[in-house]
């Protein structure tokens, strides 16, 4: 997820244009990431002492890793974490803006330095997003809700975020919580919980955005917010909170959930507390939408 929020960062600074960026996602997938790259990524090594080891290699036939250890730019172990990681991902958005001439490697670590200091992320917070590590990045974008309280908040939008991405798009960056006094919606994938602990919860966003979403849950294709699309909206999320509610039941939490449904043109005005998480998907934006009580509705008419 790391890439979805550094290049969101190098379209806002202007650094790259947004066809450019949507160039270098749709490669990144397939290319290798370079050591020298991972190495500056993780902050073990700098530009200056990664290109010393490329002109070294230039003139022997010699593995970058080696030659970093022998100058005293790596240890055995950081080394060793380096092809852990090579192995495991795909090649950082860095690799691809410098394999294309768009970044220099010294251009690269002082946007990436500039970056890491502009979000405000903790390493660890930014090394969460680099491993896709769920747990960690729902708790990043979770920090303005109380910590004892929203327990079930946090652990509910985790697997949210977790079957987001297993079923919908892994190219998912998401926006803070923030608490609404009311959210204003074109169309609402919703579902009351009853019970020991009663809730509300949903996704909201655009007629095309929730047509796309359908479509890829259902492996079909839809043209428009139909019956079936409307359908396979009420599928993904009633088997979410399904899944949500087997886990709390194995803590002792029983929930019944009410009827999935689609709203259009609305209004929430929550009874509680309500909670927006903006999520930007590969194909546009859905908010992530949470209350601890079951909300009013109203209608909100169309302009001519």
């Amino acid at each position: 997820m790391f890439n979805q929020y550094f290049g969101n960062y190098l379209l806002e600074k202007k650094l790259i244009k947004p066809e450019e960026l949507r160039m270098v996602l749709a490669e990144q997938k397939s290319d290798k990431v370079k050591l020298g790259v991972l190495a500056i990524d993780s902050g073990y090594m700098n530009a200056a002492q990664v290109n010393k080891i490329h002109r070294i290699q230039a003139a022997k036939d010699r593995k970058f890793g080696e030659l970093a250890i022998e100058e005293g730019y790596l240890t055995e172990n950081q080394l060793d974490e380096l092809l852990n990681a090579q192995k495991k991902s795909n090649s950082l958005l860095g690799q691809i803006l410098i394999d294309k001439g768009f970044f220099s490697l010294e251009k690269y670590e002082k946007v990436l330095a500039q970056y890491r200091e502009d979000a405000q992320l903790t390493s660890d917070e930014i090394q969460a997003l680099k491993n896709n590590d769920i747990t960690e990045i729902a708790e990043i974008f979770l920090k303005t809700l109380s910590a004892q309280q929203d327990r079930i908040p946090r652990e509910y939008f985790e697997l949210f975020l977790r079957n987001i991405v297993r079923f919908i798009d892994d190219e998912i960056r998401m926006e803070p919580a923030v608490t609404v006094e009311s959210y204003p919606f074109d169309y609402l994938v919703t579902q009351g919980i009853e019970g020991k602990y009663p809730f509300f919860s949903g996704f909201a966003a655009s007629e095309t955005v929730l047509t796309r979403f359908a479509a890829i849950y259902a492996e079909e294709e839809l043209a428009e917010l139909d019956a079936l699309a409307k359908d396979s909206l009420g599928e993904f999320l009633n088997c979410h909170n399904g899944l949500f509610l087997s886990e709390l039941a194995h803590k002792g939490i029983e929930l019944d959930l009410q009827v999935a449904e689609v709203k259009a043109a609305g209004i929430v005005n929550p009874a509680g507390k309500l909670y927006i998480i903006p999520c930007h998907l590969s194909f546009g934006q859905i908010d992530f939408i949470f209350a601890d009580a079951h909300p009013d509705f109203s209608e909100t008419r169309a302009s001519n």
